[in-house]
């Protein structure tokens, strides 16, 4: 078994980039001819095949599909736990797969409105507990990008994700969500995640009001002062307007971004530790300021 084991994950590894790589080059493709229309860009200066962080991106955009399985099933396994102290265990199969709840005898199509807007909802909330000095190391991975496009969409730490839009998916699942539903939203997730990171001077006039932009997004990449603890929303901004949290000057754009930790690591295998073995210090950190802005709890 152990000699095999190799050529099973080599077989794994592929498995998920096949799956991956559709989309992706269809976004490389509409992206790099957007890029070539410096009318369009935030950044002109910049290219997302020129960015310094994209060996790292790419890292990401494999390894962590290769993970995310096993982990959105030990997650629904953990909170399984809660219910199957009341219900049988074939009873919690057939809720699962049909759902138990009046949600699960709504239309496809309601259902599928009912959880983009819920969870966005509830990542919101999460993203900002994110921003909090307990969850921040984890979350400093995404911000860490300091030429944001794109391919920045997949930079996340496992932690974040577990979190973050796993947990709310399995939540949404829990809910009455049809598995299919969620499956048939996936590609909308990706290509909504990779828009807003875009290196694009979108704002889309008055929508920006309801919609999340490139540029809505782009400020929350900034340093702290300058916009990096508002517009928290993952697609809808609206939440960010209802909550006293969205920022978009008019007539600027933002020109910088990262953390402000100038020895923040850059590579892969470094980002992945990086909150774990980082020092007890508030470089690259969240303003107390910043945080009482934000509406944040301050640090302890």
């Amino acid at each position: 078994m152990l000699l095999q084991l190799p050529s099973l994950l080599a077989a794994k590894i592929w498995d998920v980039a096949w799956a991956l790589i559709p989309i992706t080059v269809g976004m490389a493709a509409g992206y790099t001819v957007l890029a070539l229309f410096s009318s369009q860009t935030c950044n002109p200066a910049s290219r997302w095949w020129r960015n310094p962080g994209l060996a790292t991106d790419a890292l990401y955009w494999l390894i962590i599909p290769f993970f995310s399985p096993y982990i959105r099933v030990a997650l629904m396994l953990a909170i399984a736990i809660i219910p199957m102290r009341f219900v049988s265990e074939e009873q919690l199969a057939d809720y699962i797969t049909h759902g138990l709840s009046p949600v699960s005898a709504l239309h496809p199509v309601v259902q599928g409105a009912i959880y983009l807007i819920a969870s966005d909802f509830i990542l919101y909330w999460i993203h900002r507990l994110f921003h909090g000095v307990q969850l921040w190391p984890y979350h400093a991975i995404h911000h860490s990008a300091e030429s944001v496009d794109w391919t920045t969409a997949y930079r996340f730490h496992p932690v974040n994700l577990c979190l973050g839009p796993f947990l709310v998916d399995v939540l949404m699942l829990y809910a009455g969500i049809s598995p299919i539903v969620m499956l048939a939203l996936a590609p909308w997730q990706t290509i909504s995640a990779t828009f807003v990171h875009a290196n694009l001077n979108w704002t889309l006039g008055p929508l920006k009001y309801v919609i999340a932009t490139p540029v809505f997004h782009r400020w929350h990449h900034t340093a702290p002062e300058d916009g990096g603890e508002k517009n928290f929303a993952p697609t809808f901004s609206l939440w960010d307007v209802m909550f006293g949290t969205f920022h978009m000057p008019q007539g600027q754009l933002p020109q910088s971004y990262g953390v402000t930790d100038t020895q923040f690591p850059q590579g892969f295998v470094g980002q992945m530790i990086y909150p774990f073995v980082r020092k007890r210090t508030d470089a690259g950190a969240i303003s107390p300021a910043a945080l009482e802005s934000a509406g944040l709890p301050p640090r302890p």
